[in-house]
């Protein structure tokens, strides 16, 4: 479709020499809504969550697995065998050795919380809630993992400076006994989610709402999301940054992921052939190609160099 096209070279030229790439156009990134985005350090083996359309309640969440020949050429997406259809899976994060993997899920409970699977053989074990002090009564939305195992992750619990904010635990004798709220460089009054923390713990990519240098498109009936970054330094995050394009969009950006090595980052944007006004009055069938297209404002798994995050 030409418009999608079109959108896509305008992505690229804010890049300059980054380019922003669907992952697995056609496969991964599909018409449907997808999000979150963990790769083995193989590059054999994927993770990505899809959302169904809302009708009479909730939609569903569930993890789909999906396996490459490592060269980029990706297989059909199944279920992943510890997701269920009776509870919410996203957000999948793999331990950066592709050890283990963690999620966020409602079941067994109304809230959301972290769980895992850890990997045995060829396949992974049953699922695993993880224990407090990371869970907590309030909800768990998003956790990613440092190479040295210290969980980053986002929680409404009390105590915070606004409705979600950003934790981590570091792993002491093999167990997360303490959480550490993040503090006023990165949280802020209003709702800090999603975190992914490179592997060295350089630099931690978080989604927030609302803020007023938020990239907007068309609309500004609610806040989209953006992508916001913070580097840091001698164990002391520094103020966190609006990501900017080719991150962000005039859409929303969500679900940022880094790969094993920390070259890459993931993310999930509902950019698409009508973020921005047109230029021209589309037909009924120009319209309906774009809605049928890739890039027809559901969500779709991005990839971009990490090194554009420290310009």
């Amino acid at each position: 479709m030409k418009y999608a096209a079109a959108f896509v070279a305008i992505v690229l030229c804010f890049a300059g020499s980054y380019e922003a790439s669907l992952v697995g156009e056609g496969v991964i990134s599909t018409p449907d809504d997808e999000s979150g985005f963990a790769v083995t350090p193989d590059g054999k083996t994927a993770f990505f969550t899809k959302t169904g359309a809302a009708t009479t309640g909730d939609p569903i969440q569930m993890i789909c697995v999906v396996h490459s020949d490592g060269k980029g050429h990706w297989g059909k997406p199944e279920i992943a065998p510890f997701s269920s259809a009776k509870a919410h899976d996203l957000g999948p994060a793999l331990k950066p050795d592709g050890s283990r993997l963690y999620f966020v899920s409602d079941r067994e409970k109304q809230d959301l919380d972290i769980w895992y699977v850890d990997r045995v053989g060829e396949g992974w074990s049953d699922a695993h809630l993880l224990p407090g002090p990371v869970n907590s009564t309030a909800n768990e939305y998003g956790v990613s993992v440092a190479a040295n195992g210290t969980l980053y992750f986002a929680s409404s619990r009390k105590g915070g400076n606004g409705s979600f904010d950003l934790y981590r635990s570091k792993l002491e004798d093999g167990e997360y006994k303490t959480v550490e709220n993040l503090g006023d460089a990165v949280n802020t009054k209003g709702p800090e989610l999603q975190p992914a923390i490179s592997p060295d713990e350089s630099m931690l990519v978080f989604t927030a709402y609302g803020r007023d240098d938020e990239i907007i498109g068309i609309h500004k009936t609610y806040a989209h999301g953006d992508l916001y970054v913070s580097l840091q330094k001698d164990g002391v995050f520094g103020a966190a940054r609006n990501c900017g394009a080719p991150v962000n969009s005039g859409g929303g950006e969500s679900w940022p992921g880094f790969s094993s090595d920390g070259s890459r980052l993931f993310f999930t944007s509902d950019r698409g052939f009508a973020t921005y006004r047109m230029t021209r009055r589309l037909s009924l069938a120009e319209l309906e190609r774009g809605i049928r297209s890739r890039l027809n404002g559901m969500g779709n798994v991005w990839q971009i160099d990490s090194n554009v995050l420290r310009r």
